[in-house]
């Protein structure tokens, strides 16, 4: 490749592990955002040195959630932030709006992401009632929103259960969107975990493995039947948000074998974190983290293909509203995730011989094509976004809250030493982050769906 490529920054001297085609030495050459050229030699105005270190797609997190504690503004610039520390350049944002029309909100949401955001983003609206299906149809049109998320089972509080009627109407008006929407589902069944819970409660001190008692995983695996079976009803892609179990997975790998087109992610809180973490109720999460054999079963899934997606489920608070000294019945579930996403990802992902390919795959291509932006983002081609993550598979760093600036006062990583970090990001051609500082102003976008060809899990299994 020549090196009189016109280019405003260049990689040089790293090895690009592009999704789906393995490791290359590559100098990777960028201009007005976009990658222009991949080679030997390339020269641009600003040299990003990537000498023994490996380049990646910046990561997409498919599944978070902004402005549950602090307002939708102030989250969209301080989680963002975090993120892009973390080498996460894109993010899927499950917005909600517990009975109001999202066209109050819509506005505003976009506002904050293109004027705040340090990342790309895109809008999962979760639907509670018949008003919101019903106007599906515009905020497909005005907001290119191509998915959608409902709750089997709500958390109390804080939102409410979807009956199934109300689940098949949903699905179905997500499948007239077209071939590639998206129905993401919180599957739980509602009656299992209200009678676990009240169960639970003649317990009045416990334990975060106390917890997984309130959630069981019958209640995944089962909903993740109805929901599979509703989804072949309505002619819906099924997406399965954060798969926790080995129940759940069990069900899954049954649903492969009879060749269903669905998708399936887990989260590194599931794939990182036991119930018999130290830091007790700051890891409190729904679904609960459960014991480890189930934690070995999803990293078996990872590998093997049948969990096609890894995200989050970023809620973040502070000490104060986590409330971890509430303790069983008074902690609050939410999670601070997107500082440390790729470095818990990279980390146990290589304890348990994980391929780097399969967990960058997992992490950056899967979720770009599930969700309609694959080529744009996911890879490291010509014509792609200038989204890249260098990563240091050596470094070694402990977690600390104050080091990932975000929000949160805490970590459920809190105090561990994590192997594998991101020294450098670049987003949308600019390097924004560099070994743990800012070095650069906020240039995230909302990013608006086209119409795509449907998902098959064709294109992301292992």
């Amino acid at each position: 490749m020549s090196s009189k490529i016109a280019a405003d920054l260049v990689v040089k001297g790293g090895t690009a592990l592009i999704p789906g085609v393995g490791r290359m030495r590559a100098d990777i050459a960028v201009a007005n955002g976009k990658i222009v050229a991949l080679g030997e030699n390339l020269s641009g105005e600003t040299v990003v040195d990537a000498s023994g270190k490996l380049t990646i797609p910046g990561i997409f997190d498919p599944h978070t959630h902004i402005g549950n504690e602090r307002s939708f503004d102030e989250e969209a610039e301080t989680e963002t932030r975090a993120a892009i520390l973390g080498g996460v350049t894109t993010i899927g944002i499950f917005i909600r709006s517990l009975q109001d029309s999202y066209l109050k909100h819509l506005p505003g949401f976009r506002k904050a992401m293109d004027e705040k955001s340090y990342v790309d983003s895109i809008f999962h609206p979760q639907l509670f009632n018949d008003e919101q299906i019903s106007e599906i149809p515009v905020y497909v049109r005005d907001y290119g929103i191509r998915s959608f998320k409902f709750y089997m089972s709500g958390l109390p509080g804080i939102v409410n259960s979807v009956p199934d009627d109300m689940l098949l109407r949903g699905f179905r008006a997500v499948a007239a969107v077209g071939p590639d929407a998206i129905t993401c589902v919180h599957c739980e069944t509602g009656s299992l975990i209200a009678a676990a819970r009240t169960a639970l409660q003649e317990k009045p001190d416990g334990t975060l493995a106390d917890w997984t008692l309130a959630h069981p995983p019958e209640a995944e695996a089962l909903a993740i039947q109805t929901a599979l079976y509703l989804a072949q009803v309505a002619g819906a892609h099924l997406y399965v948000v954060h798969l926790s179990s080995s129940d759940g997975l069990e069900v899954v790998r049954q649903a492969r074998r009879q060749g269903l087109n669905f998708t399936v992610e887990t989260t590194t809180t599931f794939l990182g974190i036991n119930d018999r973490d130290p830091n007790g109720f700051l890891a409190k999460a729904v679904p609960p983290v459960r014991p480890p054999s189930h934690q070995e079963a999803l990293w078996q899934g990872v590998a093997e293909g049948s969990i096609n997606t890894i995200g989050t489920d970023n809620t973040s608070r502070t000490r104060g509203g986590k409330k971890p000294e509430a303790g069983l019945h008074g902690s609050r579930p939410g999670l601070p995730l997107l500082g440390t996403h790729l470095p818990a990802l990279l980390h146990f992902g290589q304890q348990h011989d994980i391929p780097l390919e399969t967990l960058i795959d997992g992490a950056t291509r899967a979720p770009a094509r599930v969700f309609g932006l694959y080529p744009r983002k996911g890879t490291i081609a010509v014509g792609s976004d200038a989204d890249l993550v260098v990563v240091d598979l050596d470094l070694e760093k402990t977690v600390r809250a104050e080091n990932l600036r975000g929000m949160s006062d805490f970590s459920p990583f809190e105090g561990k030493t994590l192997k594998g970090w991101p020294v450098v990001t670049i987003k949308n051609g600019v390097v924004i982050a560099r070994d743990g500082e800012i070095v650069d102003k906020a240039n995230g976008r909302y990013l608006l769906r086209a119409p795509q060809a449907a998902p098959n899990v064709a294109w992301i299994k292992r």
